[in-house]
């Protein structure tokens, strides 16, 4: 089987990373709760503009940076913090132990999200990585996911044998449809809303794995 994995909160917590980030900045501002709330509504879940997220934060934390500046500082602020969810690291072995075939699949920079996969130790435990600022082209785009096929040396495989499997339904599920995969959808408490529901709707990254992988199963306790 072939695991087209997203990075950002589907194996590593970016989105709590920036929001601890973002509550530090905060308190050494003097600013307050609603500064906060306003911070963390402009990152839309790391999915925003990162120009327009940088000009709320100058703006509420009276920061002098320009916003090349402020961009860079809050990227900083996150490889600081951003650790890999609990058990992702057991399971990217048990699966490429088994056989499988596992690549990381994500938009962002590659300063960024490869600086994301090493500060996490992933590199190791994957057979490869692909970042959209590396090949012109970004999910919801199924070449993305195409690029990573044939990375693995799967570009022909049954796209039946292949998961796209992340947290954002608007680009992981959709890549992950348009190149006709199944898609598993990392839910982190929330509701599918609207048609088109992946083939599997899961908790955690884990929990995801384990209910696409069986049958014939791969045990990940």
């Amino acid at each position: 089987m072939i695991w087209l994995l997203d990075l950002d909160n589907t194996l590593v917590g970016r989105a709590e990373a920036f929001e601890a980030w973002a509550s530090g900045a905060v308190d050494a501002a003097g600013a307050g709760a609603a500064d906060l709330a306003a911070i963390l509504a402009a990152d839309e879940g790391g999915h925003g503009s990162k120009a327009a997220l940088a000009r709320v934060l100058i703006d509420r934390l009276g920061w002098d940076d320009d916003v090349p500046a402020a961009i860079e500082r809050f990227r900083a602020g996150i490889l600081d913090r951003v650790r890999p969810y609990d058990g992702v690291v057991f399971a990217l072995d048990v699966l490429r132990g088994a056989g499988h075939r596992v690549a990381v699949v994500t938009n962002g920079t590659s300063a960024q999200q490869r600086g994301k996969i090493a500060r996490c130790g992933l590199g190791d435990h994957v057979d490869a990585v692909v970042v959209s600022e590396e090949e012109g082209v970004a999910k919801p785009h199924p070449r993305l996911l195409e690029v990573a096929l044939d990375r693995l040396g799967a570009a022909d495989v049954d796209r039946r044998r292949v998961w796209m499997v992340g947290d954002a339904g608007h680009a992981d599920v959709a890549a992950g449809r348009a190149a006709g995969t199944r898609t598993a959808w990392v839910s982190h408490g929330r509701s599918w809303e609207g048609p088109d529901r992946p083939d599997i709707v899961a908790a955690t990254t884990r929990e995801a794995i384990a209910l696409a992988a069986s049958p014939p199963g791969v045990v990940l306790d």
